[in-house]
């Protein structure tokens, strides 16, 4: 049984100093659910690293982007 998930790691806001640890959470997260959960993730804000979807540590995501998601 495949089951979806979205996995959010914003490190950077508009007003707010940028954090570090959200985005490295988020994909550990992703990563897990993906091998041992039968998930199919969706990552917010998502790259492309070496050809594999990953959160993006420097990628900004506006709350438009995050409602759509």
């Amino acid at each position: 049984m495949s089951r979806d998930a979205l996995v959010v790691g914003i490190n950077r806001y508009q007003h707010l100093p940028s954090l570090k640890a959200p985005a490295a959470d988020a994909e550990a997260v992703a990563q897990r659910l993906e091998a041992e959960g039968e998930f199919r993730v969706w990552r917010l804000p998502e790259i492309l690293q070496d050809g594999k979807p990953a959160v993006g540590k420097q990628t900004a995501v506006s709350c438009s982007e995050l409602k759509k998601a």
